[in-house]
């Protein structure tokens, strides 16, 4: 275990927030933390008959297109089980039927506290897309097979979808 001695406000944003903590370690030295805050996220493998739909859109972080099942942040102090319901019809302009949360993961553990809980539905009604002001969103659907293609041939490389799609195939949701 280390104990927090003190911390140290880096930077406040939208999105993170980044501190740097000292600690005691437990052989008595003192080491420095540099932790990103984040409130966590929610993401969705939504299914409309064979097929998932996808979000294609660019990450200024990575310079480059990403392909990702649709997902989002959640607000400070917002439910997981609600932030999932708008981030979904956001996204991909659909409600959900049987949505199912599956699990969760820990996309960086070194630095950031950000949880991002994984689900599984149904697509139902279509409502319509609401996308926030500079959001460039694309909506793509490809099967299983096809997502799991562009997994092993690198094309898709976001952690949350491939751990999602691990749970899709071990809870039976694949076929």
């Amino acid at each position: 275990m280390e104990k927090q001695v003190s911390r140290e406000e880096i930077y406040k944003g939208k999105v993170i927030h980044v501190v740097k903590d000292e600690v005691e370690l437990d052989d008595g030295n003192r080491a420095f933390r540099e932790v990103v805050l984040h409130h966590g996220g929610v993401c969705i493998a939504l299914k409309q008959g064979d097929a998932y739909f996808m979000v294609s859109q660019y990450r200024y972080s990575l310079g480059k297109e990403m392909l990702e099942f649709p997902a989002g942040k959640i607000e400070k102090g917002e439910d997981p089980d609600e932030a999932i319901l708008r981030e979904v019809v956001e996204e991909t302009g659909y409600e959900t039927k049987g949505i199912r949360k599956l699990g969760s993961i820990i996309p960086t553990c070194g630095y950031c506290t950000e949880r991002i809980h994984l689900y599984y539905a149904q697509a139902s009604d279509f409502v319509g897309q609401h996308f926030d002001p500079d959001e460039r969103i694309e909506l793509k659907k490809y099967t299983y097979a096809q997502i799991s293609d562009m997994i092993q041939n690198g094309t898709i490389d976001d952690a949350k979808t491939i751990a999602l799609m691990f749970f899709i195939k071990t809870e039976g949701l694949d076929g």
